[in-house]
């Protein structure tokens, strides 16, 4: 795909970037921004914070002055006494002024907390612009194009960090880009995410088209009566989606529904690193949270979820062919191959997705941060496949048991429960799919 963009080609982005405190190694994630291999009179960066006195604010402001050549502003709510306010989702509210004052149509909403590779914005256009999903053409033209997220922890001692690391690189990147594949419907992780502000405007102005008046404030709880007030203002398309908690998928959803379109992978993945108090119980309440999100909005796919993971997949395979073609209960033999099979393509995955997003054979390997560098956690005497490190097989095994063996009760645990935490906020999912704070 690459030899065929042509920087005369490529469309004006804007890049929206909400900031809210300081994460690990936030300031090489901001960087990458500033470090696209992107003509520069196209592309513009907004750095999007609701407190003035923010800690971001000073890393955002230094690096818009280390690059003065890259159109970068920082924004900040006017009103700091009455922040921007367009329902329960605080990220919604803080991209909103970045989302009204972008100056081009493209815009890609980035998290503070990840890192994309320099190549990564030129192939996210392309394959926007021409409807692509991984370098094929699709019949559905593509609305969303989106990047599965990875992270990294930046400590071997960091055991939340470390399963969330495992997760993403293993379980969640295998079907998140698989139901992406079969597309029968919208799958976004709002990590990463490039559409158009009309398609986005059209979707909301078509969910509120049957409505006779519109409500008086988009905040009514109608969703129609809401998505026609939004839709008579101009640039407010975003703000309809701050009802929803995964705002992400609403808005695939909608672009779907809406627009008929669908989603788009470019290959590319964003890396996050992750660091500072984070247990291994901070994880599943992570994974507990977004579940019970997930079960709301699509609740046949979260009750098969369990299927889809190792262990109990291989025992409902190893008795269906233990009783069909082997005339016993439950072969163990067969049980343990699956496992074994299981493991090795997890293993491989990871290995192979982490040095896709280290290939420096169309890059600056300057431009890689220390935590993607060949040798960050790995031991020196460990093997090699075709002369590229392996991932420590010492420190692999056990967080992939432990993963494997916690993915059942969280699912338990998710499924029961019914009320989401998030961001310290106690909510529940109403029958619309939109949030409520409790």
């Amino acid at each position: 795909m690459d030899i065929k963009i042509d920087d005369d080609s490529l469309e004006g982005v804007t890049i929206l970037r909400p900031l809210k405190g300081i994460d690990p190694e936030m300031e090489l994630c901001l960087e990458s921004s500033f470090q696209q291999y992107y003509p520069k009179n196209k592309m513009e960066i907004l750095f999007c914070v609701q407190d003035a006195n923010d800690p971001a604010v000073a890393l955002a402001q230094h690096l818009i002055n280390k690059y003065p050549k890259v159109d970068a502003k920082l924004l900040v709510d006017s009103d700091q006494s009455h922040k921007d306010n367009y329902g329960v989702n605080p990220k919604v509210n803080n991209l909103m002024k970045g989302y009204k004052s972008s100056k081009f149509d493209i815009i890609w909403v980035c998290d503070s907390n990840v890192w994309a590779r320099p190549d990564t914005l030129r192939r996210s256009v392309y394959s926007l612009v021409h409807s692509l999903d991984d370098g094929r053409f699709t019949k559905r033209p593509v609305k969303l194009v989106h990047h599965a997220p990875l992270a990294i922890s930046l400590s071997q001692h960091i055991m939340g960090a470390k399963l969330d690391e495992m997760f993403l690189s293993t379980s969640h990147c295998k079907f998140y880009v698989s139901l992406n594949k079969v597309a029968v419907a919208p799958c976004v992780n709002g990590k990463s995410n490039l559409y158009r502000k009309s398609d986005l405007n059209l979707a909301v102005a078509r969910i509120g088209q049957s409505a006779i008046q519109p409500s008086l404030n988009g905040m009514s709880g109608d969703q129609i009566r809401d998505a026609k007030y939004y839709s008579l203002l101009d640039n407010h398309g975003l703000a309809f989606f701050a009802r929803y908690i995964g705002e992400d998928n609403m808005i695939g959803i909608a672009l779907w529904n809406h627009c008929g379109g669908r989603t788009g992978l470019t290959g590319d993945c964003v890396m996050q690193p992750l660091g500072g108090q984070n247990s291994w119980i901070d994880y599943c309440l992570r994974r507990m949270r977004w579940l019970r999100v997930r079960k709301y909005m699509v609740l046949a796919a979260t009750m098969l979820e369990p299927s889809t993971e190792c262990l109990l997949c291989g025992v409902f395979g190893t008795f269906a062919v233990s009783v069909l073609f082997l005339g016993c209960g439950f072969r163990k033999m067969w049980f343990c191959m699956h496992v074994l099979i299981w493991f090795l393509t997890d293993y491989f995955q990871v290995h192979y997705l982490f040095q896709s997003i280290r290939d420096t054979s169309n890059i600056n390997s300057e431009l890689l941060p220390y935590f993607l560098k060949a040798s960050f956690k790995l031991d020196a005497n460990i093997p090699k496949l075709s002369g590229k490190r392996l991932i420590s097989l010492r420190r692999f095994v056990p967080m992939w048991i432990m993963r494997e063996i916690l993915a059942l009760p969280i699912w338990i645990a998710a499924v029961v429960g019914s009320r989401v935490d998030w961001r310290g906020q106690p909510f529940k999912i109403k029958a619309d799919l939109s949030a409520e704070a409790l």
